[in-house]
């Protein structure tokens, strides 16, 4: 009989420890194609979420050839333990000991995150350590290891997943892409 409560209460702290576990999707879209993915996540799992925005408004950073962006991220490249390398954000509050798994959806800018985000991880990296880290990446075609690797620069205690990386020619079936990661990587939760 002792055995059985004993059996039963560890399965109702695994159950409470699971129906308490949540998760907090962050990303920042210049396109639109993170937040089809945003979309997406929030639409399968049970998920909070916060859109990054820049708190510069009305910047195009698509124009020349994505100049802006392109100086952004070369000025936190040049200094990337300086605060004022990092362009502003709009403020962001969160409690994160509220969640033990945060997917950060980001595009890539010239090989690395978009600066938005590498601002929002600076400032909020060492509250992140030790969670579970999923990672979705858009690109046009390059390859996600930079932007992999700002990611662990950042938050360099995370637990990170396989990362996902959509290319922009993948979004009409971003749902499906993300279903099929989200199961892979054990953060399908609805």
């Amino acid at each position: 009989m002792k055995k059985l409560l004993i059996a039963t209460l560890l399965g109702l702290t695994a159950a409470s420890a699971q129906v308490q576990a949540k998760t907090l999707l962050v990303y920042y879209s210049f396109t639109g194609n993170i937040e089809k993915a945003a979309v997406a996540v929030k639409d399968q799992t049970s998920t909070d979420v916060i859109q990054i925005q820049p708190a510069q408004k009305g910047l195009n950073y698509a124009a020349n050839n994505y100049s802006l962006g392109s100086d952004l991220v070369d000025q936190i490249r040049s200094k990337p333990n300086d605060p004022s390398s990092y362009p502003a954000i709009d403020p962001v509050d969160v409690d994160f000991s509220k969640y033990d798994t945060v997917i950060i959806g980001t595009p890539l800018w010239w090989s690395n995150m978009a600066a938005p985000m590498q601002t929002f991880l600076f400032h909020n990296g060492k509250a992140i350590a030790g969670k579970k880290i999923g990672l979705i990446v858009s690109s046009a075609s390059s390859g996600i290891s930079g932007v992999e690797r700002d990611a662990r620069r950042l938050i360099p205690e995370g637990n990170f997943t396989k990362s996902l990386w959509i290319r922009s020619s993948q979004f009409s079936s971003a749902p499906k892409v993300v279903a099929e990661w989200l199961k892979a990587n054990g953060l399908a939760s609805k």
